[in-house]
């Protein structure tokens, strides 16, 4: 039986660590940049020198004339076009969500929620404590501890009790699909339906930055709707890989005055960026183009760690069944939550990915439209 120090030290373990990426993965997950991302980026960018082309033309345009505020309309156009793109797979009341900044990708939304609640709470006497379930995205964590918030953790199997007893005044932060094993959780819009009946107060951080990166309609839409969620965090980081132009939005339900100052302070090049991406591929695309990639780089990487793996929802993703695991340490390090015996291992395939990708020859890419 593994003590609580050893399984501290296997999840930070670094030649466990170069261990799974020698075989072609890794335990953080990595965006996957694609031909699709680069076509994208020449689209936008056009023909420089003496042949200017409309591309480049309305790129350089766009900078130009602040003072008319022509500007503005860059995200507004942005955030209704993510709507509509992420429809199949997100239910949004638009009329319920007035407040929407641009962000640079999802990380500048979470922790400004995160702070502005932890502000409320000192400004309205209450103690602030922000939920999350365990295995869930550790920039939940990092960001209330950073701002001084205690964090209360959960096992996701007790939901239903979680969803009865959680403090009217906590923050509740939730990706869906879900950071802790790469799936949409099945019930996840019953807990924000048990959250919306316990209290009038929405306190849902409702993180659908893997929404773009599954290949299969779900059962049902994800309920951004639900009376329980606060604010509705997106980005194209994990979609398109395109993680370094920071991409991102933040619908809520009140105004937000830590982020009024991105409707100027925003930066253009992404913004455009990500309306191409948005127009060329449906949010079901890219992860329907490269399902066999996925399946193929999982079982590579299976072959290579003694693992047998299986593709996740989220496309860069696969996930393990620790008991049909021989190597326990190995296991120990990429169980999520750690510590939780059952808990599937979850391993992110890009590196693999991107390799055969390079490898596969010529892509088809499309010119316009999706």
């Amino acid at each position: 039986m593994l003590n609580e120090r050893t399984i501290r030290t296997q999840i930070h373990d670094p030649d466990l660590d170069r261990r799974v990426k020698s075989a072609g993965a890794g335990k953080t997950v990595y965006a996957l940049v694609t031909p699709q991302t680069a076509a994208a980026k020449s689209f936008i960018l056009g023909n420089s020198g003496a042949g200017l082309d409309a591309a480049r033309r309305h790129y350089l345009e766009q900078f130009r004339d602040a003072w008319t505020g022509k500007q503005f309309a860059s995200h507004e156009a942005f955030i209704e076009r993510w709507t509509a793109w992420a429809a199949p797979l997100v239910a949004i009341d638009a009329a319920g969500f007035r407040w929407r900044y641009p962000t640079a990708g999802g990380s500048e939304a979470l922790f400004h929620v995160i702070a502005a609640y932890g502000n409320r709470a000192r400004l309205e006497r209450f103690a602030p404590e922000v939920h999350v379930f365990a295995g869930e995205y550790e920039g939940y964590n990092a960001y209330a501890e950073a701002c001084g918030i205690p964090v209360v953790e959960h096992a996701r199997a007790d939901w239903h009790a979680v969803g009865r007893s959680i403090p009217a005044t906590a923050l509740f932060c939730l990706s869906q699909p879900s950071a802790i094993d790469g799936n949409v959780w099945p019930q996840a819009n019953a807990f924000l339906a048990l959250l919306a009946a316990g209290s009038d107060q929405p306190r849902v951080l409702l993180d659908v930055t893997y929404v773009g990166a599954i290949a299969d309609q779900p059962v049902a839409r994800i309920a951004a709707e639900s009376r329980a969620v606060h604010a509705l965090v997106f980005s194209l980081s994990k979609p398109f890989g395109v993680y370094y132009d920071r991409i991102g939005g933040i619908l809520c339900r009140n105004a937000m005055p830590s982020l009024f100052g991105n409707q100027w302070f925003k930066n253009l090049t992404s913004l455009q960026l990500g309306m191409a991406l948005l127009e060329r591929h449906d949010v079901f695309d890219l992860p329907r183009r490269y399902k066999g990639i996925q399946r193929q780089a999982a079982a590579q990487i299976g072959r290579r760690l003694g693992l047998t793996l299986s593709p996740s929802d989220v496309s860069v993703l696969a996930q393990a069944d620790p008991k049909a695991t021989p190597d326990g340490e190995l296991a120990a390090f990429l169980r999520r939550p750690a510590g939780d015996p059952d808990a599937s291992l979850r391993l992110c395939l890009t590196p693999t990915m991107a390799e055969l990708i390079g490898t596969a020859g010529p892509i088809a890419i499309p010119g316009g439209g999706r």
